[in-house]
């Protein structure tokens, strides 16, 4: 069944909400949902604890009203992806509180914020993304206007936004994702070519000593394993593989000399089922579900290409 469109709209509109203060977010949520009961359009609200009882407080219970936990940490933004198209699909209206996001985790999200554009396009919802002015830097601030084509302003709705970028320009500008802090130190292990293989047991042996829990383990060594194969087969030598353990997480760069995926999407949707026997097929769909599985980068210096692969140890898993 396909849900009511808001404001009889047609088409995804991606809405930005910069909000100074709570009551300044309540003040643009209230109406939101009043006008979504009013006119029988199922309405999402993904809110923090204290906005969703404010909103309790003041409309009556409605079937077309859900309210639901917002993310309290940004996790793996491939894994959001593929959770909201189904999700986005049985409403007309949505309002999601969003995390604060640390500045080492913003390339994959802003990457994120892009791509929505692009995967949600044919569904008919009006998603607004509300933040926190006080938690982002101008560079984020900045990210932000140029990955939602509407602009919200406390009363104001669906404000034409000028500083809005098309969302595949955006991506290719914003290929390369900074080196982590611990990559300017000595790697616990590195190897030059390893097999596969190699690779697999390496990963594993550290990180088995590390004490990083089975599931995280396999995941990491599934990771690694599908980078070096596609370093191996679609890369140029010499590929380099290091690792570092660290007191919160493994980590692991595959590096080889070549340019690297040309899909400024790459990671963030699985391949096309309909060219499943095309070339880089097996390679895309190994780097989807990586992007699932772990923590990745991707960067693209003059010397070659680095994936980079993380792993949190239990304390600092990220929310699924």
């Amino acid at each position: 069944m396909t849900p009511p469109t808001a404001a009889g709209h047609r088409g995804f509109r991606h809405e930005l909400l910069l909000h100074r203060s709570t009551a300044e977010l309540w003040e643009f949520v209230l109406p939101v949902v009043r006008d979504g009961l009013a006119a029988e359009e199922p309405t999402l609200l993904l809110v923090r604890p204290d906005t969703a009882e404010a909103v309790l407080r003041s409309v009556e219970p409605s079937p077309y009203l859900t309210i639901a936990g917002a993310l309290t940490t940004p996790g793996r933004p491939a894994r959001h992806l593929r959770a909201a198209r189904p999700m986005l699909a049985g409403y007309a209206r949505v309002v999601h509180q969003e995390p604060v996001i640390p500045p080492t985790q913003w390339p994959g999200w802003r990457r994120l914020e892009a791509v929505l554009n692009i995967v949600l396009r044919p569904h008919d919802t009006w998603a607004v993304c509300a933040y926190d002015q006080h938690t982002l830097t101008d560079e984020m601030a900045a990210d932000l206007y140029a990955t939602h084509p509407l602009l919200a302003h406390h009363h104001q709705r669906h404000q034409a936004n000028d500083r809005y970028q098309d969302p595949v320009e955006f991506l290719d500008h914003h290929r390369n994702h900074p080196p982590d802090p611990v990559e300017r130190t000595a790697p616990t292990i590195e190897l030059i070519d390893p097999s596969p293989a190699t690779a697999r047991a390496t990963v594993a042996g550290l990180a088995h000593h590390h004490g990083l829990p089975r599931g995280e383990t396999d995941n990491l060594v599934f990771a690694t394993h599908e980078a070096v194969t596609n370093a191996v087969l679609h890369g140029r030598p010499p590929t380099v593989l290091r690792l570092w353990a660290q007191p919160d997480r493994v980590t692991v760069t595959v590096t080889d000399t070549g340019p690297g995926p040309a899909d400024p999407l790459v990671g963030l949707l699985p391949p096309d089922p309909a060219n499943r026997h095309g070339p880089g097929h097996k390679a895309g769909l190994g780097l989807w579900l990586s992007h699932q599985l772990v923590d990745v980068t991707h960067r693209r210096p003059p010397d070659g290409y680095t994936i980079r692969l993380a792993a949190p140890t239990p304390s600092i898993a990220p929310a699924h």
